[in-house]
Parts: C-alpha cells; sequence; structure tokens
C-alpha cells in the first residue's frame, strides 16, 4: 500500500554546517531548498498529506536570537516566494501552520495567515510546524475538552478529542533524519501506529533516493494496527 499521508522531521542542518563549514544560515537555507524537493518529489506519488517539523517550542526557547532571526528571515523569504509565485495555489496545495505561532514574531504570523488563506481550496495538505511540541498541543486540546465536556465527560471519545488537535490526521508514516531514532514529542497522538524511519543522512543531504527507499521500506511493512 503506497504512502497517503507523511510526516518529516528534517533533524541536521546545524551539524550540516559544522562539518561543510558553512555559516548557519547557509545551511538552513540549503535545508529549506531540501523541503521545496521533496515538496517535488512528493508530488510524484500517491501522497495527499505531509508535514514538517520546521522548529519545536523547546529549540524555539533554547536558540540564540542570531540564530531564530535567520531562520524566520528564510520563512519570510520562503513565504513570499509562494505567495508571488503561487506555485500552491497552481498545484492544489492546502497550507497549514501549527504550533505556537502566537510567539512569532507578529509579521511572520501575518504572511502565514495570508498564505494559508491563498491556498484553502488546496485539495492535497502541507502543514508546517512551528514553536510545536506535542505536549503543549496535548495540553491545549485538554483544555479546550475540559470546557466543551464539562459535565458530560462520558460522551466524550477519540473522534472528538482529534478534533481539537493541530493536525487531527495521523500519518502513515514518519521520516526523522540526521541519524536520530527518537520522535522527540512530534505527533504523540497521532503517530500511535505511523511507521517509523530513521535515515542517517542530515537533513540538506537527504535525496530523492533516500526518500525513496523510506517509502519502499513503507510499503513493504505490514501494518497491524495493534491486531
Amino acid at each position: 500500500m503506497p504512502v497517503k499521508s507523511l510526516a518529516i522531521i528534517p533533524d541536521g542542518n546545524r551539524r550540516y554546517a559544522n562539518q561543510s563549514r558553512l555559516s548557519v544560515r547557509a545551511a538552513y537555507d540549503k535545508g529549506f531548498q531540501k523541503v521545496e524537493e521533496v515538496l517535488e518529489w512528493a508530488e510524484e506519488t500517491d501522497i495527499e498529506r505531509i508535514a514538517f517539523w520546521a522548529l519545536s517550542l523547546e529549540n524555539f526557547k533554547k536558540r540564540s536570537g542570531v540564530e531564530l532571526r535567520v531562520l524566520f528571515s528564510l520563512m519570510r523569504n520562503h513565504i513570499r516566494k509562494a505567495l508571488q509565485d503561487k506555485k500552491f495555489v497552481k498545484k492544489g496545495v492546502r497550507v497549514k501552520f501549527f504550533g505556537k505561532l502566537e510567539l512569532l514574531p507578529e509579521d511572520l504570523r501575518e504572511m502565514m495567515r495570508k498564505l494559508e488563506e491563498k491556498t484553502a481550496n488546496g485539495k492535497r495538505e502541507l502543514g508546517i510546524a512551528v514553536a510545536y511540541s506535542g505536549r503543549e498541543e496535548l495540553l491545549q486540546a485538554a483544555k479546550k475538552v475540559v470546557v466543551d465536556f464539562s459535565g458530560k465527560p462520558e460522551q466524550l471519545n477519540e473522534k472528538d478529542f482529534e478534533k481539537y488537535l493541530y493536525l487531527p490526521q495521523p500519518p502513515d508514516l514518519i521520516i526523522r533524519t540526521g541519524d536520530v531514532s527518537r520522535l522527540s514529542g512530534f505527533l504523540p497522538w497521532q503517530t500511535a501506529y505511523s511507521e517509523l524511519y530513521f535515515s542517517k543522512k542530515l537533513w540538506p543531504e537527504f535525496s530523492r533516493e533516500d526518500f525513496q527507499e523510506a517509502l519502499a521500506f513503507y510499503e513493504h511493512t505490514e501494518r497491524r494496527f495493534g491486531k
């Protein structure tokens, strides 16, 4: 069965900068370019939904101001380009940003809002997690559930709860690059039965062949869903 829903943790940009003797900005720029390449590769498949973890909430809190300014500058550049060339609109891709977006610079949030608005009619989905934490996602969902199901907790079921998540749909496959074999709290509810593929490649090094190997891994895996 082919992958329909994919999530990616693109790890290894800073290590790539160190080993390649590049500036952090140059390495992150290569990482952003790699995202665009992967989106192009995904177009050639049956993938209907894809999500990237662009920045964790923990990294947002721990990264230096200089590094965050670099990331936000690159995000602005790529969102501005997407708005100008209308590539997502032309390709029928609906973009959704999720995470604690209120922590981001106001102008960046406005650009994100505009891109979401312009692509709202797309059939395929692209989710981008920024200042995201899986624990925070579950906590925010629980707070809303407490209010909406006050006095009637017995009526709450899994489908109801999923409506309060940033990204309700479970990914079939998660790819993490950077030779790290953990999810670090990415989509903890949604990934209960996802298949996991860990690549030793640093994110800017991730190739079309690596991508195809990950998809082949999934297609040859028997999914049991707890059976």
